[in-house]
């Protein structure tokens, strides 16, 4: 019989947090002269590791230990405007309790670094209904690149043909079509329309049921 995994990203996804994302990266750019545009950073970033976020606005290499320094000063910004709104998506829990009841195994695939990984999974009690976890400090090349999911899938013991991904960005939709998983879309940064390969798109995870996200599977 197979075994479905169910794979999710992070940020926009477990829980609405973009808007506290978008709104550090916009504080942190204007401290370096560079404003941004939103419709730019969710199309052309989101969901990218913070290296490439920074290469792509300060349109130059940026050195490792240069990037920790400025992803230490976003991250707190972001972390701080966050915490008072930290909860996790409506419905996700009930979700993900129901799939690993129904025998399916679960992994969080993300390209934040394990110190926001922490800060949702642990901060929201989370961390426990995930079997496994990808942080962007594990994987060579980011979303769009398929690896941070197929890595996911490799520690979940599960074949990409058996996993659905549940994705809030088009960088993030790409990667898991490159990793030949099936795609349920996350309205909350993108509308619906956006999508071009997402076999669902839903709001967040309310009335979802684990037979009706297994029923997306080839």
């Amino acid at each position: 019989m197979r075994v479905p995994g169910f794979l999710f990203d992070m940020d926009g996804v477990v829980c609405h947090n973009m808007p506290a994302h978008e709104e550090a990266w916009r504080r942190f750019f204007r401290g370096h002269g560079i404003e941004i545009e939103l419709r730019d950073f969710r199309e052309n970033t989101m969901g990218m590791p913070t290296r490439e976020v920074l290469r792509y606005y300060f349109k130059r290499e940026v050195p490792p230990r240069e990037a920790d320094a400025h992803a230490a000063v976003k991250e707190t910004l972001y972390r701080e405007l966050y915490l008072p709104e930290r909860r996790p998506a409506e419905g996700l829990t009930a979700f993900l309790d129901a799939a690993r009841a129904g025998g399916a195994r679960l992994g969080l695939g993300t390209g934040s670094k394990d110190d926001n990984v922490a800060f949702l999974l642990d901060g929201l009690g989370l961390r426990a209904r995930f079997d496994a976890v990808v942080d962007g400090g594990e994987v060579v090349k980011g979303k769009p690149d398929p690896e941070t999911f197929l890595r996911l899938a490799g520690k979940l013991g599960v074949e990409p043909r058996d996993c659905v991904v549940f994705e809030d960005s088009l960088l993030g939709e790409e990667s898991a079509r490159r990793a030949g998983m099936a795609v349920v879309a996350l309205t909350t940064s993108h509308e619906a329309r956006e999508f071009r390969h997402a076999r669902l798109a839903l709001r967040d995870f309310r009335g979802l049921t684990p037979n009706a996200a297994r029923a997306l599977l080839p």
